[in-house]
């Protein structure tokens, strides 16, 4: 079997080395000039979304496309975990579609061998168009296999909300109950800015003194948290799409908590650790820990679930052009709300009398 031919299997006709080594030098001979400008997926691919001049993320840059660098670092590690050691050596014109999806539907984690979840082979099958694009564009192949292999059906569940009866215990009214179920004054203010304003886990995390505008019991987000680094980038999601910040109103009891955090801390951002900004791995084992102090059992959910909540509670409640402002989204998730088809009827109350006066 030849590489530039992976998966057929030719016979030499004879059981000599020498000989069967001489046939494959004249088959070579013959389709060789063909395949020798055609590099393999590992030459083709090698650092594919890392921030080299010429490169992919370089392209999006100047389109304005300003995704996250966890984007960037977790496509060039499925890459360099899956895509490369089973494809590296292919000459990047004779991987197919057929190849690449018997290969997909069986794919095993690297780290305890278990079939991956159907969200992460297409979180892979996506790296995989990314990159076949780009061959394509470079007109190395005349098609992108990878595009031709449908996404997988995802049986996981979708992300839920935490319901009004959660919210209440883990956020109860009085200061001593509060900050038992968080340990800390830090952590129940970090999750009571989350749970009001919907915002994203790293935008909470990166919030400064400046950020806060007690007059209009507000706060208002311009940056986020790189999850990869600890660092702050000057930018967060709503940047590409809208405006390149986002606001949130809190409730009288986060401002109560708020204020007195003020007091107790004297660094620039609201939230560190032994001053070391805050990822959501962090805060997520800690919200697991508080959900139980909590009685809660969180059934999957995360800190995420909070900003589920928040779509769900304000949905119907306000213009949609609010709603979209508010979650800085640029058009209508159904997935972010959550309300019930008796929610819903409830909040139609008033077209009751309409309809009595028609």
């Amino acid at each position: 079997m030849f590489r530039h031919i992976p998966g057929k299997w030719i016979s030499t006709g004879t059981e000599d080395t020498i000989e069967a080594i001489r046939f494959a030098e004249g088959e070579l001979s013959k389709t060789l000039p063909i395949y020798h400008k055609i590099p393999t997926l590992e030459e083709f691919s090698s650092k594919f979304f890392s921030e080299d001049r010429y490169g992919y993320r370089n392209r999006n840059e100047k389109r304005n496309l300003h995704y996250e660098n966890k984007f960037y670092t977790s496509h060039q590690a499925r890459l360099d975990t899956y895509i490369i050691p089973e494809f590296g050596a292919y000459l990047i014109d004779s991987i197919t579609d057929v190849i690449i999806e018997d290969w997909l539907l069986n794919l095993l984690s690297k780290k305890d061998g278990k079939e991956l979840s159907d969200d992460s082979k297409n979180k892979i099958l996506l790296c995989f168009r990314i990159v076949m694009h780009e061959a394509k564009r470079k007109g190395l192949v005349s098609q992108n296999p990878a595009d031709r292999v449908k996404m997988i059906n995802a049986t996981n569940k979708p992300r839920l909300p935490f319901t009004p009866v959660d919210l209440i215990k883990l956020f109860p009214r009085d200061e001593f109950e509060l900050l038992r179920i968080w340990q800390s004054r830090m952590w129940a203010v970090y999750f009571l800015i989350m749970r009001d304003t919907g915002f994203r886990p790293g935008e909470v995390a990166a919030l400064t003194r400046e950020s806060y505008v007690p007059e209009y019991r507000g706060i208002y987000s311009e940056q986020s948290v790189d999850y990869t680094n600890r660092s702050v980038k000057k930018s967060i999601k709503t940047t590409r799409s809208g405006q390149p910040y986002k606001v949130g109103v809190l409730s009288q009891q986060t401002v109560e908590q708020l204020n007195k955090h003020l007091l107790d801390i004297k660094n620039e951002y609201l939230f560190t650790i032994n001053d070391r900004m805050l990822i959501p791995e962090v805060s997520n084992k800690h919200l697991r820990l508080s959900a139980k102090r909590a009685d809660i059992d969180l059934l999957g959910r995360t800190q995420y679930s909070l900003r589920h909540s928040f779509e769900t509670d304000i949905s119907g409640k306000v213009e949609n052009k609010i709603l979209l402002e508010l979650m800085a989204h640029t058009s209508y998730r159904g997935e972010y709300d959550h309300r019930t088809p008796a929610q819903i009827l409830k909040q139609l109350q008033p077209v009751c009398e309409i309809l009595d006066k028609r």
